[in-house]
């Protein structure tokens, strides 16, 4: 069942009008208690909790304005409880802003700042909206002892401003138009060979996290992974090569930002690199002592899709989807022979690689191959930036018609574009974007690589 949550704005009281209406004097009452202020209904009825808020606020804070947007804001997050959350309103005198979880919470945040297009809200909307729901639940502690389902904590600015703010939910980094900074095929290269410390000449200078390094960026530019899935995924989840230009993988849920994991395509070419990390360096890394993790989670068998494991102290066997696996819990894995399972390890003790040490590696190749390669390479190009570069690649892989030509013949009009634009709608689902904006922002560049013959972005020498 839909409920109707709207926000209802009184009428300035009239005695004449009244008297009119009813044919007869009215009776007298204190002005002073027709307060102004806008108030919510749900199917009709005003629903008090929300209500009661936004009078009590406005009565000694006045401001049609603020108070009306509040209301907005306030009928939304309502309208998300009763609507999408199916906590239904006038049942058993239980109220849905009193049922509110925080998981409720955190799923309205990414609704609102990574959600669909219809749904999602400017990041100053967002600081807006969350203000008056934290201020909301400030009210109904104070005077109900409610506690809210978000941590609110305290502070103090140094001109001595003091106030109170959510610890988490913060909006996310407004759309500046910025599309990053993908790299050619050749740029590619020298960064490969940068991870690698290997000059122009040929000359190679010692560095024992070079083949990791050199897998990080492959596996990066190949498939689009940010940071949090580069740290977590595990050896079972990569693909064998292909002898096909393009291939796909499984993006888990749980490791992705928003969840919004899903299939995403892969460029062959830049698997073996990833392989034969996996059979050399990683293999002398991780066989050099066992790993032993705080509080365990111990593998009885695992193949591509899925992991069964033992916890520490317990017989119990857990069975879990890959997809459906956290990162913290991934990172207490310990593989049958008593290894960690994460694919990029620390090339002296052979534990998972700490979140920082994926940028350092980046910056790390950067500079050698700015200084011993090619002195133009970007000289602010980031760990993120290989999504960038994986999401013009595949854009151009696309419009010169490389996916069409790896599917099947009955499927291969599916494949086919005209134009630049709508490529989007396929990188978009192998990004794991909701938004088609957040697509556009990464491929604003493509077109500067159309003049690129399309062997270079598929490794054909």
């Amino acid at each position: 069942m839909s409920h109707k949550v709207k926000v209802q704005v009184p009428v300035a009281y009239s005695g004449e009008t009244v008297a009119q209406f009813i044919g007869d004097d009215v009776l007298a009452f204190d002005r002073d208690d027709h307060v102004l202020a806008p108030y919510v209904t749900i199917d009709g009825r005003i629903h008090g909790l929300t209500s009661d808020f936004l009078r009590t606020l406005f009565s000694y804070r006045p401001n049609i304005a603020t108070a009306r947007r509040m209301a907005n804001d306030l009928a939304s997050w309502l309208d998300y409880l009763c609507n999408v959350c199916d906590l239904a309103p006038f049942e058993d005198s239980r109220d849905p802003v009193l049922l509110a979880t925080e998981e409720h919470w955190a799923r309205f945040y990414r609704r609102c700042q990574y959600g669909a297009d219809e749904e999602v809200i400017s990041p100053d909307s967002w600081r807006k909206r969350s203000s008056a729901v934290k201020r909301l639940y400030e009210y109904l502690r104070a005077r109900y002892n409610h506690m809210p389902p978000f941590d609110i904590v305290a502070f103090t600015t140094t001109d001595g401003y003091s106030g109170t703010m959510l610890a988490k939910y913060r909006p996310r980094r407004s759309n500046t138009g910025s599309a990053g900074i993908p790299l050619t095929p050749s740029f590619v290269g020298h960064l490969l060979m940068g991870a690698m410390r290997v000059d122009m000449n040929g000359q190679q200078a010692f560095y024992k996290g070079a083949d990791r390094d050199h897998a990080i960026i492959s596996l990066g530019v190949g498939a689009g992974l940010r940071r949090n899935n580069l740290a977590c995924i595990t050896t079972y989840e990569i693909p064998s090569p292909s002898g096909l230009p393009v291939t796909v993988m499984r993006v888990a849920n749980r490791i992705t930002k928003g969840d919004a994991g899903g299939d995403a395509f892969v460029f062959s070419h830049r698997l073996p690199a990833v392989h034969g990390y996996m059979t050399g360096a990683r293999a002398e890394a991780v066989a050099r002592k066992p790993f032993t993790p705080s509080r365990p989670l111990r593998i009885v068998s695992a193949d591509d899709k899925s992991v069964r494991f033992r916890r520490e102290g317990s017989d119990e066997v857990v069975s879990r989807l890959w997809t459906n696996l956290g990162g913290d819990e991934r990172r207490r894995l310990v593989d049958l022979d008593g290894t960690t399972p994460v694919l990029f390890v620390n090339e002296y003790t052979g534990s998972p690689l700490a979140y920082d040490s994926f940028s350092n590696a980046i910056e790390g190749a950067r500079r050698f191959a700015q200084s011993n390669i090619n002195g133009d390479f970007p000289d602010r190009f980031r760990l993120h930036d290989l999504r960038h570069t994986y999401a013009v690649h595949l854009v151009v892989a696309i419009y010169m018609g490389v996916l069409s030509e790896s599917v099947r013949k009955d499927r291969r009009g599916d494949w086919i574009v005209d134009h630049i634009a709508d490529a989007v709608e396929f990188v978009k689902a192998s990004l794991g974007h909701a938004s088609s904006g957040s697509t556009q922002l990464y491929i604003q560049t493509a077109y500067r690589f159309l003049t690129i013959p399309v062997e270079q972005f598929i490794g054909v020498v």
